[in-house]
């Protein structure tokens, strides 16, 4: 995979959850909404939210309690970095976050393409029961169906 291969705007079609190589849910729910923008210039932006969030008809983000707002973020993934790419991995090195230990780290993936579309894999990790797991994200060019 080539950096150019991946330049231009791609939207979310899946984003789950895999155990011991098994699929055990949607991450932002069934019909996620997410963009992710790959530049020449080196930069990356992804913006990902679970498609229904819950929020009060009247509400308004700023005069919400914590709890309301907090119940709200945690349908949402947003960052923005510099991207690399090595052979098949993606490193998304971030410099912005809506996660505050996030800035400074690298989100490292694994890219494949199912036809025309961009499948990232999350690096492993265990579960809390001790199992392998990792997420996978597929995306396609946005406008192309």
């Amino acid at each position: 995979m080539r950096p150019e291969d991946l330049h231009g705007t791609w939207e979310l079609v899946s984003f789950v959850r895999l155990v011991a190589g098994e699929v055990v849910g949607d991450v932002l729910g069934p019909d996620p909404v997410g963009r992710i923008c790959y530049q020449p210039d080196g930069r990356v932006t992804a913006l990902l939210m679970q498609r229904d969030r819950s929020w009060p008809a009247d509400g308004d983000f700023l005069r919400a309690d914590d709890a309301t707002r907090g119940a709200a973020a945690l349908g949402f993934v947003g960052y923005g970095g510099t991207f690399a790419v090595d052979g098949d991995v993606v490193t998304h090195r971030l410099d912005v976050s809506l996660y505050p230990e996030h800035p400074g780290t690298d989100l490292v993936r694994t890219a494949r393409w199912a036809g025309p579309e961009l499948v990232l894999r999350t690096e492993e990790r265990r579960s809390r029961s001790g199992r392998v797991l990792f997420d996978e994200l597929t995306w396609r060019r946005w406008g192309a169906g």
